[in-house]
């Protein structure tokens, strides 16, 4: 899809990120992409659990902002890497199998375009919530 050009670099780290995290959400498994050079405090099970139930918090948020469907999607195309055609095949058994892989084609591409604007909204959020805590400690 990127190499086409249906969707662009943030719709590529927001699927990437997706991925990462529902992985780290139901398995516990972390990938660490390539050390940018910055030492990484390790932390001991409770800050990984911690971080792993934040994983399926912000998986559980995104389900619930975008629907069930687009996380079944989601799953299909990202976490089992089902090419478009078996996608379309589950999705869309009456139809002609051209025309389902270009349903479920446009549809991963609209997805990964909201996906990038939900993480972008809640990532929002949190800068905001945080500032809101700053200034509170800091009138205290």
């Amino acid at each position: 899809m990127y190499d086409a050009g249906d969707i662009g670099d943030e719709e590529l780290a927001a699927a990437d990120r997706w991925y990462r995290e529902y992985v780290f959400a139901s398995l516990g498994v972390m990938e660490n992409p390539q050390s940018d050079g910055r030492v990484r405090e390790r932390g001991d099970i409770h800050t990984w659990m911690i971080g792993r139930g934040q994983c399926s918090a912000r998986m559980t948020q995104i389900r619930d902002m975008l629907g069930l469907c687009a996380h079944v999607r989601f799953e299909m195309l990202l976490a089992r890497e089902m090419s478009f055609s078996a996608m379309a095949r589950h999705l869309y058994p009456a139809l002609s199998e051209g025309r389902a892989r270009m349903k479920v084609s446009a549809q991963c591409a609209l997805l990964l375009e909201q996906l990038a604007h939900v993480y972008e909204v809640i990532s929002k959020k949190k800068h905001k919530k945080k500032s809101v805590n700053d200034k509170l400690s800091i009138d205290m």
